[in-house]
């Protein structure tokens, strides 16, 4: 599987993970608010640990994989004060590096089996881990500008519209207007913010940095509204609705065309 299907997938399963992590119940009983104990928890922090099936792209795995677990750890604060467990810092240290020492045997074994059982070792493991490799770039072309706006470019525009917005926010509630053109502006950015990446070279980060981006603004802009009405803030609550919707959505269309038509 190559490395952008991993991550793909992973990204698609963290809902499920948050749940089993948080929600499910631990076949020992536990107190209300316990930190994490049981062996679903692990799953919300197996994706950094895949990256060593990846050695002749670690850092760029580490960096795609680590972004989708951070991700999952984010969705898991949002919803914590509902759920059964609580995530505390050291749960998430213990299990990160438990699922590299997890995925790092398991990586040995293979090593291990192909060197005794096959010709040629070296190549059967990258033929059998890394079936389609993918070209790798130097720090200087992976950090350049060109190459980060080909690759980023949807999310640059993404930022200039809500920059947009806010702007237009600052305008209503300075000359009091109304603010139905902003607040317009706003879900159509929280749908963008997950379609948008599907447009770009870079659909993990892309879909990460959208999320960061609108959080950031959309937050000003929901401030905003609480210096004119105390209950302006009501409305986040379909900002975040369609968000996710978007996110859903976006993370659902790139699965099936990587899966059935790349």
């Amino acid at each position: 599987m190559t490395l952008i299907n991993t991550c793909i997938l992973m990204l698609f399963l963290q809902p499920l993970f948050v749940y089993l992590a948080l929600f499910k119940q631990s076949k020992h009983s536990i107190e209300p608010k316990s930190s994490l104990d049981n062996e679903d928890s692990m799953f919300l922090f197996i994706a950094p640990g895949l990256s060593v099936f990846y050695l002749d792209q670690f850092w760029v795995a580490l960096l795609y994989l680590g972004s989708v677990c951070l991700l999952g750890v984010l969705l898991a604060k949002i919803v914590e004060s509902k759920a059964n467990k609580r995530l505390t810092r050291d749960d998430s240290i213990g299990f990160v590096v438990a699922s590299f020492i997890f995925f790092g045997i398991i990586k040995l074994i293979i090593v291990a089996t192909a060197y005794f059982f096959t010709d040629d070792s070296t190549h059967a493991i990258t033929q059998n881990l890394n079936p389609a490799e993918e070209p790798s770039l130097t720090i200087s072309q992976m950090f350049s500008v060109d190459y980060l706006y080909s690759q980023f470019k949807p999310t640059v525009y993404f930022l200039a519209l809500m920059v947009v917005t806010l702007v237009l926010k600052i305008i209503e509630h300075k000359f009091s207007l109304k603010d139905a053109l902003s607040g317009i502006l706003i879900m159509l950015c929280a749908l963008l913010a997950g379609i948008s990446p599907l447009f770009g070279d870079a659909f993990i980060l892309g879909l990460i940095a959208n999320f960061f981006i609108f959080f950031i603004f959309c937050s000003m802009c929901i401030e905003i509204d609480k210096i004119a009405d105390a209950s302006g803030g009501a409305i986040a609550f379909l900002y975040g609705y369609i968000l996710m919707m978007g996110l859903g959505f976006s993370v659902i269309c790139k699965f099936v065309y990587e899966v059935f038509f790349s």
